[in-house]
């Protein structure tokens, strides 16, 4: 009887420890990845700006089966219209956008995400007195939508990326660790 009864407890344990691991298998651990980014300016960009590229890190956390929370930061650089012309509406800038958000896998490869937070724009101009460069700094809400697609480590996504009045298409190759 005592035999019966172990085995049973056992079993019993075994098949609830196999039924936990199988709820925990689709949540990931925590993840790391590199972007290559490229910026398409709209509304509030476009008149100055041709286009942008950077680089980002994002750190991702899953939380639940098919969600992961995520980190983003990097920078991206825009490239004023007119190098050539070296007047004061001549400016490049960087911004550098620290988002969370989140990743939900609507299948094995696609994926919808959303993100907000703060980018601190850095905008560079000739000073007025001539030959020196100054620069202008400012921090906006930012938010994020995308879309997406993984396969196995390689990562695509395009997003609108959006602050006061101004805006971007982004897309991102990317690669997690």
């Amino acid at each position: 009887m005592k035999k019966l009864v172990f085995t049973l407890l056992a079993g019993a344990m075994l098949l609830a420890g196999s039924n936990l691991k199988a709820q925990n298998a689709g949540v990931n651990g925590f993840k790391f990845g590199i972007g290559l980014e490229g910026a398409l300016p709209l509304s509030g960009l476009k008149a100055s700006y041709d286009v942008g590229a950077g680089l980002t890190l994002r750190f991702s956390q899953g939380i639940a089966e098919n969600f992961d929370a995520t980190l983003t930061t990097g920078a991206i650089a825009f490239i004023p219209k007119d190098l050539a012309n070296a007047n004061l509406d001549t400016k490049a800038a960087i911004w550098i956008p620290i988002k969370a958000g989140g990743r939900y896998m609507f299948s094995e490869n696609f994926y919808g995400m959303a993100e907000a937070g703060v980018t601190i724009a850095k905008t560079y101009l000739p000073s007025a007195a001539g030959g020196n460069v100054t620069s202008v700094s400012s921090t906006s809400f930012t938010y994020a939508p995308g879309v997406g697609a993984k396969f196995g480590g390689f990562d695509v996504g395009v997003r609108y990326e959006g602050l006061d009045g101004a805006g971007f298409m982004g897309l991102r190759l990317g690669f997690t660790f």
